[in-house]
């Protein structure tokens, strides 16, 4: 049974797809109740401004990441080779075709640390990623050498997130990803190998 959506949900959905596309300066309350079929009064009764809105949508961000994406990597349970491919593939599936790139990473360029509210949320984001490849990498490496190695993983995977976008063409994020994969000597992803 699918979960109704609630206009707090549709509220924050067109927050965060706004403020990804059009970034959080250039995003006004009007565009959000707009983007989401309310009223712009409606929105203030679920937030108070658009600080309080864009906190909780990345609050909701670093969890959805934490389940969806950096959860699987942690297991030790899973040889590390598996939980790299899956996180990879991960990744892929959530930022291939996706309409401005990463949120986290927009916001980082846009406000940097500006504000810590933003800061803090978007450093934690970045600590996900790293600790979760990191612990996949750090049985091969030693965990010193594999937090360095996630570090450059995701530098290079947000470096081509921003050329995907600009070019509109995958290869080059699909190409970040075979590079992640080659640090623990494996081949393509599936969907990299289609890439490459």
């Amino acid at each position: 049974m699918a979960v109704k959506k609630t206009d707090r949900d549709a509220v924050m959905e067109a927050a965060m797809n706004l403020f990804r596309v059009k970034g959080y300066h250039h995003t006004s309350m009007a565009d959000i109740a707009e983007g989401c079929g309310l009223l712009k009064g409606s929105v203030y009764h679920y937030f108070s401004g658009k600080k309080d809105m864009a906190l909780a949508v990345l609050d909701n961000l670093i969890e959805d990441a934490r389940r969806k994406l950096f959860a699987e990597a942690k297991d030790t349970s899973v040889p590390a080779a598996d939980r790299l491919r899956t996180l990879v593939e991960a990744v892929e599936g959530y930022f291939v075709g996706r309409e401005g790139g990463c949120l986290m990473g927009n916001l980082a360029l846009e406000l940097g640390n500006a504000d810590a509210d933003f800061a803090n949320r978007i450093r934690t984001y970045f600590n996900d990623w790293k600790d979760a490849l990191a612990v996949v990498l750090a049985e091969e490496h030693g965990m010193k050498r594999a937090e360095a190695l996630a570090e450059d993983a995701i530098a290079r995977a947000q470096g081509a997130i921003m050329m995907m976008g600009l070019y509109r063409d995958d290869a080059v994020f699909r190409r970040a990803g075979v590079d992640t994969l080659a640090l623990l000597g494996l081949g393509t992803s599936p969907a990299a190998k289609a890439a490459a």
